[in-house]
């Protein structure tokens, strides 16, 4: 088996069936299995799921919702793939991205995971990766706008407008490639995170073993970006707490004590901007950010 594509799915509607049907027809000579790791949806997605595509796919039920990084690993236990590929729900895998993808691993060895170059769907770019792990270098770009960073990466810090391969800091999760031998080595998705900063806590693992995280551009993926996810606060409440969580693993008191004054400083002057310009949207935003440091 070429790649292993492992979907979780919580209320994914009628967006993951477009994601398994764009696997399916893009996979062409590319031997492929599809695995659905169902997180106790109450929309009827996975008996839809079953009924579209049968034996075509394979379906995990999670029986409740254990979280991302808990159901991608519920689905790579039943992966045979030399390759794991991590797929969002509301993702659309354009023509070649999956050849693409793994053309590029088998020739570099030293290339422990990969992603694609991700667009909406009028093909806008989108979020696909960062040139910085969180930390201390993370937030103080931050207080900038990452001014600095757009400048020194000519705007492809987090999209590849160079038109060839780019050695970044971690790739997004809406399309993570993982050599499974990697994973054999680094280990799994660690299941203290529940919502974001999975992968990227699993892109470190991958660096710190000595291998390279590369983003590949003409690997091309549709991202919908969360629209699965149903309240923006409960995506805020999710990522504040896993940055946390990644900040105690992977980064030194001193650095996340560092990165959290940082944060606060530009949560401050941020609030204190909106407010002047009666911005009450961005006021709460910054405002809830800053009290969840």
């Amino acid at each position: 088996m070429d790649i292993s594509i492992i979907i979780v799915n919580y209320n994914g509607g009628e967006k993951i069936n477009d994601a398994i049907h764009s696997v399916l027809a893009t996979s062409e000579k590319t031997e492929v299995e599809v695995i659905v790791v169902d997180n106790a949806s109450t929309d009827g997605s996975p008996e839809a799921i079953i009924k579209t595509f049968g034996g075509r796919i394979t379906l995990v039920e999670m029986g409740r919702n254990a979280g991302f990084a808990a159901a991608n690993n519920a689905g790579l236990a039943k992966a045979s793939g030399t390759y794991i590929l991590f797929l969002n729900p509301d993702t659309i895998v354009l023509s070649g991205a999956l050849q693409t993808m793994m053309a590029y691993m088998e020739t570099h060895p030293d290339v422990g995971a990969c992603g694609g170059n991700l667009y909406s769907m009028d093909m806008q770019p989108r979020f696909s990766y960062w040139t910085l792990l969180p930390g201390v270098r993370m937030e103080w770009s931050g207080l900038f706008s990452d001014k600095f960073l757009h400048r020194k990466h000519k705007g492809s810090h987090e999209h590849n407008y160079t038109g060839k391969p780019k050695e970044v800091a971690y790739i997004m999760g809406a399309d993570l490639m993982v050599r499974k031998t990697v994973l054999e080595e680094v280990g799994k998705m660690d299941e203290e995170f529940f919502l974001f900063y999975e992968e990227t806590e699993l892109c470190y693992r991958i660096r710190r073993a000595g291998y390279k995280i590369v983003n590949v551009p003409d690997a091309h993926i549709i991202h919908l970006e969360g629209e699965t996810i149903d309240a923006q606060g409960v995506r805020r409440e999710h990522m504040m707490r896993s940055r946390a969580i990644y900040l105690c693993k992977c980064c030194s008191p001193i650095e996340r004590i560092t990165a959290n004054i940082i944060l606060a400083i530009g949560c401050l002057i941020r609030i204190v901007w909106f407010s002047l310009t009666n911005n009450r949207e961005k006021v709460r935003f910054w405002m809830y950010t800053l009290q969840h440091i």
